[in-house]
This record gives structure tokens, sequence and C-alpha cells, in this order.
């Protein structure tokens, strides 16, 4: 069974949940403020890794994002199942 692989980008993450920011209507000085912590935590928990998971790199952002703006977190968690 073949996997599918994905390289993970810093910059792609903090562009996605910027995105969804704005489409929550949070401000944007708040949302790149802890975009970015969000992000750099991420990258801290998940270099120590040799690999991770979509869902390793889902349930860590998840993680930090509830710290900052919970609505945020949800629909970041549920943002494929979303019709």
């Amino acid at each position: 069974m073949k996997r599918e692989t994905f390289e993970f980008d810093k910059d792609v993450l903090a562009r996605e949940l910027k995105i969804e920011a704005k489409a929550l209507g949070i401000p944007v000085g708040a949302a790149n403020a802890f975009v970015e912590k969000t992000v750099v935590a991420t990258c801290q928990k998940l270099k120590k890794k040799k690999l991770i998971t979509k869902r390793d790199l889902e349930r860590t952002v998840v993680a930090e994002l509830k710290k900052y703006n919970a609505d945020l977190a949800y629909v970041y968690r549920i943002r494929d199942k979303i019709i």
C-alpha cells in the first residue's frame, strides 16, 4: 500500500490559518499575532519527530490555536469536512 506523502511548509500553514481567520472576521492584527505564535510553537514541537503524519500536524496546530482562538481551532479541525 503506497501512502500519500506531503511536505510541511510553515508559510503555507500560516497562509491557510490567516485565510480561515479572515473568513471568521478576526481582526488582521490579532490573527497575524496568534497565527505566527501558533506556527512557531507547532514547528518547535514537531521538529523533534523524524516523521509526522497529517493527523499529528493537525492535532498540534489545533492544540496551539485553542490557546488563542477556539473558533479558529474548530474551523481548522473540521476544514475538510465543511460542505
